[in-house]
């Protein structure tokens, strides 16, 4: 057969392959009731025109949290103008101009140039019509973590919360979406008094959550005898065992493209079991490799790939290597240490204090994740 007939060949076993990525947001949201209300109770004051309350929702990865502050969103969106809801992910927005640029898109309905408009007139401009306008507006930032590596993070708070001092508008909530609140800890005296947030704490699913979870993707997103309820359990075992749904929804989609592969018009225990083989023994570790920029990648394989275990003998070697300067790269090593790839231990060098670089994980593991470049 040709690839073009391949590619245009309709045989499939989807009802609708997007049930199975972790973007698509369902008509239902459950066993997240507790989360749902808590979130819906900080919104209701941005509903009687006052600021929403600042929120912090943090957990285990593959909890629903993102899924949650969307779906409630979503629900808000739909039915008032009086509150703007603005989801902002900061792996992929992480300087204050890049966070204003998309309150501004929000507000107006476009974004500002990226050039030549500085950032205090972005500022102005937004708040001066919500001011005008008055409606509240209340802002998740997702995976706020990423602002506290950067080192802005305390900036880009008491910008948003302190708007009312320097532009008279005080209707704004902020919703920090992460995994670990240990980060909180890091946040400047001051910038920990404006933001001062609530706490919803997601855990991780239980195994006849996630089974019921994933039943009802499998109901919506396959053709009915695609999966057997045995082959389901299979697979709920060993998204528990990962603790992270996400792992159930690939599993799923991975062992229908095998299934399809060879023309089977049902999923097998082998396409499972082979599917599983081939996904990342620690998913979690794959997502946070998968989140670092490229440099932030090499620097990881070069230590992962190098003997060494001295920062500086390791800035000395991969500096010769790569255009990189000592505090670019410390920030790196910082944030590999804040996101728990590495660990790292002072100890008193011929040259003063210094530190060694000690993975967290296994080299040849870290250096598959990080894939070629």
């Amino acid at each position: 057969m040709k690839i073009s007939d391949m590619l245009m060949d309709e045989e499939t076993l989807f009802r609708e392959e997007g049930v199975f990525t972790p973007t698509y947001l369902p008509d239902q949201y459950n066993h997240r009731d507790s989360q749902l209300k808590s979130i819906t109770m900080a919104l209701k004051p941005g509903l009687r025109g006052m600021n929403p309350l600042n929120t912090l929702i943090y957990g285990p990865p593959g909890t629903g949290k993102t899924t949650a502050v969307k779906y409630v969103f979503k629900e808000l969106a739909e039915s008032t103008t009086k509150l703007i809801p603005i989801y902002i992910n900061c792996e992929d927005n992480n300087t204050p101009f890049g966070i204003f640029a998309r309150i501004h898109e929000a507000v107006y309905g476009f974004s500002p140039p990226d050039t030549g408009k500085p950032l205090e007139s972005v500022k102005e401009s937004v708040f001066r019509k919500l001011a005008k306008d008055k409606k509240s507006v209340v802002i998740a930032l997702d995976e706020i973590d990423q602002l506290f590596v950067r080192k802005n993070v305390d900036k880009i708070l008491i910008d948003l919360l302190k708007s009312h001092s320097t532009y008279g508008y005080d209707k704004i909530g902020v919703f920090g979406i992460l995994i670990d609140d240990r980060f909180m800890a890091d946040l400047d005296i001051k910038a920990r008094s404006v933001f001062n947030p609530e706490r919803i704490h997601f855990q991780p699913y239980s195994k006849e959550e996630i089974k019921e979870i994933l039943s009802v993707r499998v109901k919506y997103g396959l053709y009915d005898g695609v999966l057997s309820s045995q082959l389901l359990d299979l697979i709920v075992e060993k998204t528990f065992s990962q603790g992270d749904l996400r792992v159930g929804l690939d599993l799923i989609r991975r062992s229908a493209y095998l299934a399809e592969k060879e023309a089977s018009r049902k999923i097998k225990k082998e396409h499972i079991e082979k599917a599983f083989g081939e996904m990342p023994k620690n998913i979690n570790l794959k997502n946070t490799i998968d989140s670092l920029d490229k440099q932030e990648k090499q620097l990881l394989c070069f230590i992962a790939s190098t003997m060494e275990t001295g920062s500086g003998r390791i800035f000395e070697k991969y500096s010769r290597q790569n255009d990189v300067g000592i505090k670019k790269y410390n920030e790196i090593i910082d944030k590999l240490e804040q996101y728990k790839i590495i660990d790292t231990q002072y100890k008193t060098g011929e040259r003063g204090r210094s530190r060694d670089i000690l993975l967290r994980h296994d080299k040849e593991e870290i250096k598959k994740l990080v894939g070629d470049l």
